[in-house]
């Protein structure tokens, strides 16, 4: 903890960390309830991105708060025992979640609804949430944000890395601490801060302290660091949801330090107007294989909670069965567009990287390994040959039967792998984002160990997120960016001046 005084270099009444999609809305959330607000943001202006800009730009925003609040009340009994989240926090967050859309348009957003249910539509509320996608994705959600925080004036100080929160002699907080180039840079907050500076995808210590397995990888923004985490951790915040995470499998190579998520699927008809993921018809077939060669899921796979499958550890051979794992496909997904999404992530608009059409430029880089058999590819990634060969060929049958007995993959994805080449490409645990972080309350106020607020810091986003151990969904990172910015913005400018 340190002590705020002596000279300030700048001063407003609400500081907010972070300037992504959550920091963003409670700046602007501040600045509507009479507070003067400023950003603090560590990157520079001209290559400003964060993950919210590199995701798809969908959100959930349900029509009422009963219909999302009972699907995550079950959500958070998952594990039995205490629930993930305090009901209080979760009653608030969902009256604001169920009027995110109408925020959204009132500010002038473009958005469109999007049929889609949530991960896990077998729990009550799940099998139908209302979503909506900003036109333009995440570079459309971004431009909204610019546009409000233009409007309101609101500076940003950008290349300014926030890395001490300051307090007064009782405990309040007061301030931030900076790095502004090569000086301290010393910004009083007379009402409070707001801490958004996103998850710690990218702080190696603490995803190897804190997560089920490692190493896990990301897709979002690089600098997602852990700032926010040490920083809540030196006023004596209490932690929560450290161990969960919204992942399941993605790629990841040396040469990038971002990850990509995987398309399975590639270009079919399950991307056109009026088909499903159950009526698609789907061109090309695949199958996941750990590193014995061998299938251990469903490949209809819930891209936002696999993860928790992935850290099964042999206690003999010391290793982690499963991790790598490998996309194993043949010709036909090679031919059908870019293995990873396109519509987000680094391969997205975003672009930072160009992943090549016909993914030739990825082969000659290593990234993908083919093979004219299925034995040659496996001595090729490291795997059994044989365990290999007779994986392929039990799901080729179970293919030519339109049924998979062992893990129950959809029949309209039963299709046989059978042309030359080969190919694989190793898979990692990873996905969008970490959840945990400070915990906070129903006002997304940071909570101390001691279970009381501490006075002056709140937080938002994905510093501490609202979810626990299951993800809701597609659109559930942004949908709590948007409902928990705009709680912890309002709470953040009714506060008193010390």
């Amino acid at each position: 903890m340190r002590v705020g005084s002596g000279a300030w270099d700048r001063t407003a009444d609400v500081v907010v960390i972070g300037y992504g999609c959550a920091g963003a809305v409670a700046a602007v959330t501040a600045t509507e309830n009479g507070a003067e607000a400023v950003i603090v943001e560590k990157q520079p202006r001209e290559s400003h991105h964060t993950s919210s800009s590199m995701s798809a730009g969908m959100f959930l925003s349900p029509p009422d708060s009963s219909s999302i609040l009972e699907y995550l009340a079950a959500l958070g009994r998952m594990g039995g025992g205490r629930p993930w989240t305090d009901g209080p926090v979760l009653r608030t967050w969902a009256e604001y979640a169920a009027t995110t859309r109408q925020w959204i348009e009132a500010r002038g957003g473009a958005i469109v609804p999007i049929p889609a249910p949530g991960e896990h539509p077998q729990l009550p509320g799940g099998a139908h949430l209302s979503k909506h996608r900003f036109r333009g994705m995440g570079i459309g959600l971004a431009r909204f944000l610019e546009a409000q925080i233009e409007a309101k004036k609101i500076p940003v100080l950008y290349e300014t890395r926030a890395t001490h929160l300051l307090t007064n002699p009782r405990g309040r907080v007061v301030g931030v601490e900076a790095r502004q180039g090569g000086r301290r840079l010393r910004v009083r907050a007379s009402r409070a801060v707001v801490l958004a500076p996103g998850g710690f995808e990218y702080d190696e210590q603490a995803k190897l302290n804190y997560l089920k397995v490692y190493p896990t990888y990301f897709t979002g923004s690089e600098v997602n660091t852990g700032d926010g985490l040490r920083m809540a951790l030196e006023v004596g915040a209490q932690l929560w949801h450290m161990n969960c995470v919204a992942a399941g499998l993605v790629l990841k190579f040396p040469e990038m330090p971002v990850a990509f998520q995987v398309d399975y699927l590639g270009r079919s008809v399950a991307k056109t107007p009026g088909k499903t993921e159950e009526t698609a018809s789907v061109v090309s077939g695949h199958i996941v294989v750990n590193r014995d060669g061998e299938r251990y899921t469903s490949e209809n796979v819930k891209g936002q909670c696999l993860y928790y499958e992935l850290p099964v550890f042999d206690t003999h051979r010391l290793v982690y069965p499963r991790v790598p794992s490998y996309f194993i496909f043949d010709r036909r997904r090679l031919e059908n567009g870019p293995l990873p999404l396109v519509t987000s992530g680094p391969a997205g608009p975003t672009r930072l990287y160009h992943w090549s059409l016909d993914n030739s430029r990825e082969i000659e880089q290593g990234w993908i390994v083919t093979a004219n058999t299925v034995r040659g590819l496996a001595r090729k990634i490291g795997v059994p040959a044989d365990t290999l060969e007779r994986t392929v060929r039990t799901f080729n049958r179970h293919c030519e039967k339109g049924r998979d007995p062992d893990f129950g993959r959809k029949p309209n994805e039963l299709i046989p792998l059978g042309a030359p080449p080969y190919c694989a490409a190793v898979l990692w645990p990873g996905g969008p984002s970490t959840q945990g972080g400070p915990r906070r309350n129903s006002r997304c106020q940071v909570v101390s160990a001691g279970d009381d607020p501490i006075p002056g810091i709140y937080s938002c986003g994905e510093m501490g997120a609202t979810y626990g151990m299951l993800y809701p969904g597609g659109g559930s990172n942004l949908a709590d960016c948007f409902a928990s910015g705009r709680i912890a913005g309002e709470n953040a400018a009714r506060e008193k001046r010390p």
